[in-house]
């Protein structure tokens, strides 16, 4: 308890919490608290299944006219570990789960299983988890039941979770939309370097086109990852990417990565010459680029910090477009070409590296 105690003292302000990454990921769940989820932390404790007491994956707090007070922390790993730190620790089994824009929750065996709105409130899926084990702390608020207990009826006043208005994006929502953009400009990174790196000097195949497997790669992650409510792994059908302008617009952006590793495998094994493959860059350079003008955020046009970033991306992507198919007008390619295409991508994911949603 005194190490628990020691290790959450400062998110006594829930503002410390806040700038260290916690999250708020539930609602006022009776008895329990809002859950402020830390998610590097978390990630940690799932992938090693240890329990760090001086490293809490969730802390939770009750609020009152706008004054936080934290009254405990939870840990929640994929199995009761065996070596407990936590002595009498009333360890319980939290079911895999749906979670909706409104933290709302239901019980699914997997994604494919949760409905695509809550049948309550209406409320968009926004992401599910498996089983897991989670016990809790009650280091900063007294509970008649143990200071293990798996709940605090001594928060009963607190009450519940209502049913709110229609929501933005949660935070939950909104950190795992930065790190998939983030993630994207990392491997966008790599890819331009190894597109230097190819370009350098003639090389055989398959050292002339390792970039190929790794942008096929890259679209088949971005089909499930670029829309976790989606088609193949949320619960939306298949038929539904054709109604959803934005969830289409992504499943159209990630098959741009496969075709540009089609072509550059076909460049390596010269199949395609070097200059129609830089005519097909071009070309898929200008699609894309002119996609990310009309990605609209909630159905419609509003010019805010996200959209001008999607615009900047676009910018870029048009301009390496045009300069590749102005580039291969003549029958000797331009020497700048080379660098053209390294230079859009080292832009491009550097957009992505700082992407933001406020």
């Amino acid at each position: 308890m005194a190490e628990v105690r020691r290790a959450t003292a400062r998110y006594a302000d829930v503002a410390n919490a806040r700038a260290d990454g916690y999250l708020q990921a539930s609602g006022m769940e009776a008895r329990h608290g809002y859950h402020f989820v830390q998610p590097a932390a978390q990630a940690r404790a799932l992938a090693t299944g240890a329990l760090d007491l001086a490293t809490p994956p969730v802390l939770l707090y009750v609020e009152r006219d706008g004054a936080w007070q934290l009254v405990g922390v939870e840990y929640a790993l994929p199995s009761v570990p065996t070596d407990d730190p936590l002595p009498g620790a009333v360890w319980h089994r939290h079911e895999a789960s749906c979670h909706y824009r409104d933290f709302r929750e239901l019980p699914a065996a997997s994604a494919r299983a949760c409905p695509a709105r809550h049948p309550a409130s209406g409320e968009p899926f926004v992401g599910w988890h498996p089983a897991l084990a989670v016990a809790h702390v009650w280091a900063w608020y007294p509970n008649p039941d143990g200071v293990f207990a798996e709940s605090n009826p001594w928060l009963g006043p607190y009450g519940g979770i209502a049913a709110p208005a229609h929501h933005a994006r949660n935070p939950a929502e909104t950190f795992y939309s930065q790190l998939t953009h983030r993630v994207a400009g990392a491997i966008l990174l790599t890819l331009a370097a190894l597109t230097i790196w190819e370009s350098w000097r003639s090389r055989p195949f398959p050292w002339n086109a390792v970039s190929a497997p790794l942008w096929m790669a890259f679209g088949v992650y971005l089909i499930p990852s670029s829309d976790p409510e989606s088609w193949p792994y949320g619960p939306q059908r298949f038929a539904e990417i054709f109604v959803d302008p934005l969830v289409l617009q992504h499943k159209l952006l990630a098959l741009l990565p496969i075709a540009i590793g089609v072509i550059t495998a076909l460049r390596g094994a010269a199949v395609l010459p070097g200059r129609r493959l830089a005519r097909a860059l071009g070309v898929l350079a200008l699609a894309g680029g002119a996609t990310l003008f009309f990605h609209f955020h909630e159905g419609r046009l509003h010019v805010d910090s996200i959209y001008l970033q999607h615009v900047l991306m676009g910018s870029t992507a048009v301009g390496v477009g045009v300069a590749l198919l102005i580039g291969t007008r003549t029958a000797r390619m331009r020497p700048w070409l080379a660098w053209a295409w390294p230079a859009f991508l080292t832009a491009m994911a550097t957009v992505l590296l700082f992407y933001r949603e406020t």
